[in-house]
């Protein structure tokens, strides 16, 4: 055996990122690509009008809409119909609650548009509209009795849905899709237009049926209606591109046209330098939704039509169409994703995305953080993000792998052609042959306590070529020399792929990262990284539930001085700290007193204060402080129990709590001036220097900050380094 060639790999890669660049602004892979008739009786892909530009604009809306639709749950039959059409993988669950939906009916809906509506839904997701929980929808449609003397859309919807796939409809049904034809057909206005009752022709119903006479366009009849609507859209367009103020109207023009082979951006229907396709992006927000007029906010109804119609543009530039679901499905539908680019000294690019496949995948990563993709002579990637091949001499280069279910995959086959799953986890890295990626890190313990110490051990894996069978078989041995991080502190690994982290970490959530960069090398190891959690000495201990809002650095010391009994919840219905609630003074007396090992006075006792009132929960716990000499008051006669407390102040209690002096701070006390040492108060000055003297308090950014007030947090902090 011996290791698999990189350049087998670079090539490999490189002759799949050539495909992206010939694929960046083409059209979304459509389910059922239908192409559109030419004059000639010939089929070919429609060519679009729409300028490069604007063409980038329509793919970028229809990844902002489809992933705007995905994050907030797919809401209708139209939605899972536009996601699908666009190349994404719509939730199972869906095509599941459809079913069922129709189950719970017994196949049986009042409207013809509800069996037209889910027979397109069910075969765009990939089922059988005539087998539906047992239920032959195609038959209930085509032997609907409610289709003729309703609304124009009855028979449009009807016709398109058994158009949408190969269909055995009898010779005897009662709606054949001639009968339907010849229903739509008369129900055209003279001036060209459709309406959905009877009155004056309106540009919805006009595109509506346009959308559904192209699958028949052949016909001669067909296509004059056809040819005579298109011109009535291209009439009705007002200046400002669109017709009124709404989008829906656009989006379903657009729609129509596409259909029939008409390019919606063309001039026909470009009004002051505003097509239809140009129009309807101006609808766009900025969350990924569309608006029903210019100003609102984005709108279900307004989205899904939006999506549906840049959809059907795209098809357009291929010869499909929206509703033809006759072909081959989507290959590889865009699912969620997570991609990592990893350059030789450090991450450029992290993110989660919807693609379909990894080249998908790497170009929007690239797109969304602005790393620019370089193609040498249309033969190989030879720079992402600045990063050339061949930097180090060699034959480094870029190269990816998958993580899926725990395990690596090492693709065969280039990154086109590699299908995703949901939640697979791409790493495209710059390496060479001795870069290698972590098979496992294994922490010991497995659930460490703060102070105790980190052994981790990592392995690696690389592919190795075997000659007997021509494929890279996988080879896992200790990854010996790089570097793991945790917590601000770092190690290498031995011989054997052991390093340990001496005197462990407080409690808290980490990430543990193992890297291997060499100087003017490509990396030995691809960065990777694992969650490690430190957990509190005391195992049934119960979590705060703010713990989020604790300080990292103040983290062990809130949970030390619960343990302790220092400090309390502040929740009698929850176990809550309230890490950045003030302290009071009455609050850090108390503190100090149990700090101590001093009970508070009797209730019975004299008070020290006018302020400090016999009941209150502080009143034997001021008395007691006052008579240790621990505090004084504002006045002869007051002490401010609900004041907060400085940090200036509490240095002063402590000094006077533990009868700490600047002798016993040794050679710290004093030694470092603090910018702001002349806003110390002269009172509060010896005792400042005494606890920054000791390590009991420290300042931030050279400074002390003595008028700050303290939080419960920094009373934990300061309560568990007091002797």
């Amino acid at each position: 055996m011996k290791n698999h060639s990189l350049s087998s790999r670079f090539t490999r890669l490189g002759l799949a990122v050539i495909m992206l660049f010939a694929l960046l602004g083409a059209a979304v892979a459509p389910a059922g690509q239908a192409a559109a008739a030419q004059a000639g009786g010939t089929s070919a892909p429609a060519v679009s009008a729409l300028p490069a530009s604007e063409a980038a604009s329509v793919t970028a809306a229809v990844y902002a809409t489809a992933e705007f639709m995905l994050k907030n749950g797919v809401q209708s039959d139209w939605q899972a119909i536009g996601l699908a059409q666009a190349g994404y993988k719509v939730p199972a669950s869906y095509l599941k609650a459809l079913e069922g939906k129709v189950a719970e009916a017994k196949g049986v809906f009042a409207r013809a548009t509800d069996y037209a509506r889910i027979t397109l839904a069910v075969k765009a997701l990939g089922g059988d509209p005539a087998n539906v929980a047992g239920y032959n929808l195609i038959e209930k449609l085509y032997n609907h009795d409610a289709i003729t003397g309703q609304t124009l859309n009855n028979p449009v919807y009807a016709l398109l849905a058994l158009d949408s796939g190969s269909y055995t409809i009898p010779a005897n049904a009662k709606w054949t899709q001639s009968k339907l034809l010849a229903e739509i057909l008369a129900k055209q206005n003279p001036d060209g237009g459709f309406t959905l009752t009877t009155g004056a022709s309106d540009p919805d119903m006009t595109a509506m049926v346009l959308n559904a006479l192209a699958g028949h366009k052949q016909e001669a009849a067909v296509n004059a209606a056809g040819q005579r609507a298109a011109a009535w859209l291209a009439k009705a367009q007002d200046k400002n591109g669109g017709y009124g103020d709404s989008s829906e109207s656009v989006a379903q023009a657009i729609i129509g046209l596409s259909a029939f082979g008409i390019d919606p951006a063309g001039a026909d229907y470009t009004k002051g330098n505003i097509n239809l396709v140009s129009k309807l992006l101006s609808f766009s927000a900025a969350d990924g939704g569309f608006v029903h007029t210019a100003g609102g906010s984005s709108n279900p109804l307004s989205t899904e039509q939006a999506l549906e119609a840049l959809v059907a543009y795209k098809l357009f530039g291929t010869g499909g169409k929206l509703f033809d679901f006759s072909g081959t499905p989507v290959k590889n539908p865009q699912v969620s994703v997570s991609v990592t680019v990893e350059g030789p000294n450090g991450t450029l690019a992290e993110g989660s995305v919807y693609a379909g496949n990894v080249l998908t995948a790497l170009d929007k990563t690239a797109a969304a953080k602005r790393l620019a993709l370089v193609n040498e002579a249309g033969n190989y990637v030879t720079g992402i993000g600045g990063v050339i091949a061949g930097t180090f001499g060699g034959y480094d280069g870029w190269m990816y792998v998958v993580a899926r279910g725990g395990a690596w995959i090492y693709p065969s086959v280039g990154m086109g052609d590699f299908a995703l799953e949901e939640n697979d986890r791409i790493v495209v890295y710059y390496g060479g042959d001795n870069t290698q990626v972590v098979d496992a890190v294994t922490v010991t313990p497995a659930q460490p306590q703060p102070g105790q110490d980190l052994k981790v051990q990592v392995t690696q894996k690389q592919w190795v070529w075997n000659e007997a069978t021509f494929t890279s078989d996988p080879v896992t041995s200790p990854a010996a020399g790089v570097q793991v991080t945790i917590g601000g502190k770092t190690a290498v690994t031995d011989a054997a792929g052991v390093a340990v982290v001496a005197g462990g970490l407080p409690a808290n959530k980490y990430t543990l990262t193992v890297t291997g960069y060499l100087k003017d090398k490509t990396p030995a190891i691809v960065r990777h990284t694992v969650p490690v959690t430190v957990a509190s000495a005391a195992a049934d201990r119960p979590a705060f539930g703010d713990v989020k809002s604790i300080s990292p650095w103040a983290l062990e010391s809130v949970y030390t001085a619960y343990d302790r009994k220092l400090m309390n919840g502040v929740s009698e219905n929850s176990l809550l700290f309230a890490p950045k609630k003030n302290i009071t003074r009455a609050e850090f007396a108390a503190l100090l007193l149990r700090l101590t090992g001093n009970e508070p006075s009797a209730a019975s006792s004299a008070g020290a204060f006018s302020d400090v009132k016999a009941g209150t929960w502080y009143y034997g716990t001021v008395n007691r402080a006052k008579e240790l000499g621990i505090i004084s008051g504002v006045s002869a006669k007051t002490f401010k129990p609900d004041g907060l407390v400085t940090r200036q102040d509490m240095a002063v209690m402590m000094v006077r709590a533990f009868k700490l002096d600047a002798t016993s701070a040794g050679a710290g006390a004093g030694a470092g001036k603090f910018s702001d040492e002349d806003k110390i108060s002269d009172y509060a000055l010896s005792a400042v220097r005494t606890v920054t003297g000791l390590g009991y308090m420290s300042g931030t950014g050279g400074a002390f900050e003595p008028t700050a007030v303290v939080t419960r947090e920094m009373a934990a902090a300061v309560a568990v380094r007091l002797p």
